[in-house]
């Protein structure tokens, strides 16, 4: 079977998928991404295809609502011109599996008409009721409303398209209308259970990376996130943290993550959401200490180290963090919001706060640096969630490939 991976990065969601059928000899793997992570390593028997735009998108000359479609279309194109070579080349996709949204799968039908199509839906963008005006008072403004609907165009586009959809989180599905949410199954992407272990006697060693020392009697509190942002929860942990810092002279702080903006928008006064934060709430330079995102093994040294993990989000996509620090049996203090509680009870899993309360969050990590005991129930079950929930790469692989096949058979 010759099979197609198409996403913006390579190998994102689909790392585990692809390397398990590429093992399989009857089968030709490709990947068509614009970019390569840069953490990336090459996956056995994958080849990776490139694609460029053919122009930056001009989103200042189109209709404001339409600036994303436009690069979505652009995507759509410049995946569509290397499918064609692929083509010629003599590659016959028999099934496409791609990352809905970013337009770089809406035309691929149109050269290889026979393929099945396996689309992976991340997020379906409402109004009201998740990301959206989250903790205004004031429902957002009939613009945005309008901006924001018009964003779900290339996504309906390939949901009209698919055979079956992905969608890793039984909340993210249900962002989905009804009517097109039956195109569905819940599978998430899969947790290397091998890879992401506790440490044994992890609170005996001193944590040593890059030029940062912390010895192995500190109590470290750490946060992880892609870029620091409102959407990650970055001003709440941030004001917590401080808090945290003047309850507890001895905690330290590990926060870890580019300055930049993954989800949601960049401040208007020029400054960073980063030094915007640092500086509202001053915390000791001498025990706050960050780093940029960090190779795999450097990254899974930090959560084994750590004492309290902290996440946060806004009603959004999950990230595979919160899943990989709850595998490390970290104990775990995350905001009480609905991605975070379809995989965490509060006193079970990990500790779970309101958002916008930041004296909560500094408290309940105080507690738990405090006692030994609690952090030590709370990883066991954290790390159990992850395996007895179906969250482990083996489980997520086996109901994945029931899917393709139960697609390849139609």
């Amino acid at each position: 079977m010759q099979i197609l991976f198409v996403h913006c990065n390579f190998p994102a969601q689909f790392r585990y998928l692809a390397a398990q059928l590429a093992a399989d000899e009857n089968n030709e793997v490709r990947f068509l991404a614009q970019n390569q992570e840069w953490t990336a390593t090459p996956i056995d028997g994958v080849q990776l295809d490139r694609y460029s735009l053919g122009r930056d998108p001009q989103g200042t000359l189109c209709h404001p609502y339409l600036r994303r479609y436009e690069a979505a279309v652009l995507h759509g194109q410049a995946a569509l011109r290397q499918a064609l070579q692929l083509r010629q080349g003599g590659f016959m996709a028999d099934l496409i599996i791609g990352h809905s949204g970013f337009g770089n799968t809406l035309y691929l039908k149109e050269v290889w008409p026979k393929a099945r199509f396996l689309g992976y839906f991340e997020w379906f963008y409402r109004t009201n009721g998740s990301d959206v005006n989250f903790g205004e008072t004031k429902p957002p403004s009939p613009d945005t409303c309008l901006r924001v609907h018009t964003y779900n165009s290339p996504i309906v586009m390939d949901l009209a398209l698919v055979d079956r959809g992905l969608c890793p989180t039984h909340w993210q599905a249900s962002q989905f209308p009804d009517s097109l949410r039956s195109r569905l199954n819940v599978v998430f992407d899969g947790i290397d259970i091998e890879k992401l272990q506790p440490a044994p006697e992890r609170k005996k060693e001193a944590l040593t990376i890059r030029d940062l020392t912390i010895a192995a009697d500190i109590p470290l509190v750490t946060y992880v996130t892609r870029g620091f942002e409102p959407y990650r929860g970055w001003p709440q942990v941030a004001e917590g943290l401080a808090l945290l810092l003047q309850r507890n002279p001895r905690v330290q702080v590990l926060l870890v993550g580019s300055d930049e903006i993954a989800y949601g928008v960049p401040r208007t006064d020029g400054s960073s959401w980063y030094s915007w934060a640092m500086e509202q709430w001053p915390m000791d330079k001498n025990r706050v200490h960050r780093l940029p995102a960090l190779q795999y093994n450097e990254y899974l040294q930090v959560l084994q180290r750590s004492w309290v993990h902290v996440y946060y989000t806004v009603p959004f996509i999950l990230s595979w963090s919160l899943m990989e620090s709850l595998a490390s049996g970290c104990a775990v203090v995350a905001s009480d919001t609905p991605p975070v509680q379809e995989v965490i009870t509060s006193g079970v899993e990990g500790v779970l706060v309101p958002f916008f309360e930041p004296d909560a969050l500094a408290a309940q990590i105080d507690n738990l640096l405090a006692d030994a005991g609690e952090r030590a129930k709370l990883a066991l079950a954290a790390r159990a969630r992850i395996i007895e929930g179906g969250y482990s790469r083996s489980d997520c692989l086996q109901r994945q490939l029931g899917l393709i096949n139960e697609v390849m058979d139609r």
